[in-house]
């Protein structure tokens, strides 16, 4: 709009506009106050006269309910009419002849209450006289005067801290004076729509003027404000042009040039509302490729919609229609604010990415009030129903045609179509499972551009968790295990940004694909440590088992021993291995087979029986003891050439100390290699926290393991 020189700084701003709204607003009170306070409260009566429905204060001696037909003072005596309660002449007042004598009527009343005492005549000839307060208590100003004060103060304010921070940008300059504008409109009609009874002729005249003055350059900032936001449409020289024009009907028809007020006021508000739908389609459809944009757009949409939409609605489109609506005015201001709200968020680019999840659905319950109230009209004005028979009929066609307009606008325009949580379940399981050889990252990538359509997936660096970044533009996904992390760039093949429902759905899918590949993990490695498992139990039980088989002389001891070292195997592929003995009586088994294994190969055996009581031990530890045994018997067979062995079990200060000695050959330290069997005895001493240790000793070999138990009982 304009080109600033130089930039002031936003706290600068926000002082300054913080101080002339401010200041303002205190003005505008002193206004609205200082006027003789009789303490009535009137209403119009239908035929003649005004309604007492509140006496307070200086008339709290007068009776309610008294319909007043004329005033009288030293400054001189009128008859009251209905009109003179008139809270909005621009929408009750069709001409300007009208409107003149309003506005003379106004000052003749105001002159005859500007006195030290005042004499009410009722219908019926009674007469009360009331001396008035010099100035209006602020406590006596109507609820609707401060709602209008409210909405024209925080306008401005929103407006100026959006110009404070984007103070080289079209769009919030006309914003600034859209605020102004409202800064104006809104309080004067505060003042005189909450008035008593009157007020001077020459005050009336501003005021009402001056809130068509303000209001027409608010409707002419947003017509502007939207040539060039959220993108420029034309040239720089419309948006003041149409400032211009605004500002020649506006002293045409001061000069009289029309002769209903009706439309000098409101043609031009309702060509401008007209404007911004016209000019918000051509945005929509030259931002269909440009996310950020669109989404801009979008909180102007709502805003506007809700905003002032159903004001022009609800309040001016009826007074075209001779309805009067001026009660509701002055609360219906607060919908301004919506307006400010809205655009001071699209403006900033205040969270881009979560509005398209919900602002559609409002703009479709906004375009159903509208529908309801076009039909009421339809109903009550053109066919002349009755109100009630009037707005049932349009609840019912509103009720009627929304399902189906709904539906369709939402599966047309709204809705996204993507994979149902079954689907993204299934593919998520399917990626997870991925067999050895195929790439689990490519299958990923396929998943998420299934479900968001994004322009473009690429890695990017490791990320902790799913976040949005570019006011919603990409959506970024954290790494899972290999799987590196990933940039989606525009969702919906650019047709709207991520938002935060975009990101909990992401960490969903996340969440689930490592917990499935920790699950798959997890299982496969307990798959492999059950293989070593039976692989070191068979290794360990069953080679020397088989073994002792193989060198008994006994046929049939032999067979016995086979048919035991099948049923052992099937207890270590069940894990089953016989947890029912005690440890006494696995020591006795564990003897009877190393003695018959021993004795077969002509070498004595020396068992050692425990001097003291021995703990009820834990499965893994008496199977790590008697493999132990097992494969130092086996290596002892193997390769010791011995002639006797000793082996001694003891429980002593919470550990099972285990002594193996034999007189063979013995083995040199330095050149020990450790096959399966020594790295089998290793592994399990390993597994239950023992030691085990090889002495060479003058004729042969000496073996000792600790077995630690822990809390074990004693019996």
């Amino acid at each position: 709009m304009f080109e600033l020189k130089t930039k002031l700084t936003p706290i600068s701003v926000l002082t300054l506009s913080a101080l002339i709204g401010i200041a303002a607003t205190v003005i505008y009170i002193l206004i609205a106050t200082q006027r003789p306070w009789f303490g009535f409260t009137f209403i119009p009566e239908e035929t003649s006269g005004i309604k007492i429905v509140k006496a307070e204060g200086p008339s709290a001696h007068v009776p309610v309910n008294k319909v007043v037909v004329g005033i009288e003072s030293q400054n001189g005596k009128i008859d009251l009419l209905p009109i003179d309660l008139t809270i909005e002449p621009d929408g009750k007042l069709h001409t300007y002849e009208i409107y003149e004598n309003f506005l003379e009527r106004q000052g003749n009343i105001s002159e005859i209450l500007n006195s030290r005492s005042v004499t009410f005549i009722s219908n019926t000839n009674e007469k009360f006289t009331v001396s008035p307060n010099n100035s209006r208590p602020l406590s006596t100003l109507p609820g609707e005067f401060w709602v209008q004060m409210i909405v024209g103060l925080f306008a401005w304010l929103i407006s100026s801290a959006v110009f404070a921070f984007r103070q080289k940008e079209a769009s919030a300059q006309y914003l600034l004076l859209s605020g102004a504008a409202t800064l104006v409109f809104a309080p004067f009609a505060a003042i005189y729509t909450t008035r008593e009874l009157a007020m001077p002729e020459a005050l009336f005249m501003w005021l009402s003027d001056g809130n068509f003055f303000g209001g027409s350059i608010f409707m002419a900032s947003f017509v502007a404000l939207l040539l060039c936001y959220p993108r420029p449409i034309g040239p720089k020289w419309i948006g003041p042009s149409l400032l211009a024009l605004y500002l020649i009907w506006f002293v045409l028809q001061q000069m009289g040039v029309f002769s209903s007020m009706t439309f000098a006021r409101r043609f031009l508000v309702m060509a401008g509302i007209l404007s911004t739908f016209i000019l918000a389609g051509i945005h929509w459809f030259r931002t269909r490729k440009d996310p950020i944009a669109r989404a801009s757009l979008q909180w102007f949409l709502l805003s506007w919609m809700l905003g002032t939409c159903v004001f022009a609605f609800f309040i001016l489109i009826p007074q075209i229609f001779g309805i009067d609506t001026s009660q509701m005015q002055g609360y219906a201001f607060s919908l301004f604010l919506l307006v400010y709200a809205g655009l001071a968020f699209g403006i900033l680019r205040y969270k881009l990415f979560a509005l398209g999840q919900w602002w559609g659905n409002i703009v479709l319950w906004a375009l159903t009030a509208l529908m309801l109230v076009v039909f009421d009209l339809l109903f009550l004005l053109a066919l002349q129903f009755s109100s009630g028979l009037s707005i049932s009929l349009a609840l019912l066609l509103s009720g009627i045609l929304w399902i189906p307009l709904r539906s369709f606008v939402w599966n047309r325009f709204l809705y996204h179509h993507t994979l149902s949580r079954e689907d993204q379940f299934k593919q998520v399981v399917d990626i997870a499972l991925t067999p050895p050889g195929q790439d689990i990252n490519t299958r990923w990538q396929q998943l998420l551009k299934n479900i968001f359509d994004p322009l473009y997936l690429h890695e990017t660096r490791d990320i902790t968790h799913c976040i949005l970044k570019n006011d919603g533009q990409i959506l970024l996904i954290t790494r899972i295990g290999n799987i590196p992390s990933l940039c989606l760039v525009y969702a919906y093949r650019g047709h709207r940004l991520f938002t935060s429902h975009d990101v909990k759905l992401a960490e969903e899918l996340v969440a689930l694909l490592s917990h499935i590949i920790d699950s798959r993990s997890a299982y496969e490695k307990g798959v492999s440590e059950e293989r070593q498992r039976i692989a070191r139990d068979m290794h360990d039980n069953i080679g020397a088992q088989l073994l002792g088989a193989l060198h008994n002389p006994n046929t049939e001891r032999k067979d016995t021993l086979i048919r035991e070292t099948l049923s052992d195997l099937r207890d270590i592929i069940n894990d089953t291995s016989r947890t029912g003995l005690t440890f006494e009586e696995m020591l006795a088994d564990l003897r009877m087979e190393t003695t018959e294994r021993l004795f077969a190969a002509g070498i004595t055996l020396n068992w050692v029986i425990p001097s003291n009581s021995v703990p009820h031990l834990e499965v893994p530890v008496m199977n790590t003891l008697r493999s132990i045994v097992r494969e130092a018997v086996s290596n002892i067979l193997k390769h010791s050439h011995a002639s006797f062995v000793c082996i001694n079990i003891q429980y002593s200060e919470g550990a099972i100390h285990l002594s193996i000695e034999d007189n063979g050959k013995g083995i040199d330290m330095n050149q020990i290699e450790r096959g399966n069997g020594l790295a089998n005895m290793e592994s399990r001493i390993a597994g239950v926290n023992g030691e085990l240790k090889y002495i060479k000793i003058q004729n042969g070999l000496h073996l000792t393991a600790r077995f630690p138990i822990e809390g074990a009982r004693v019996v």
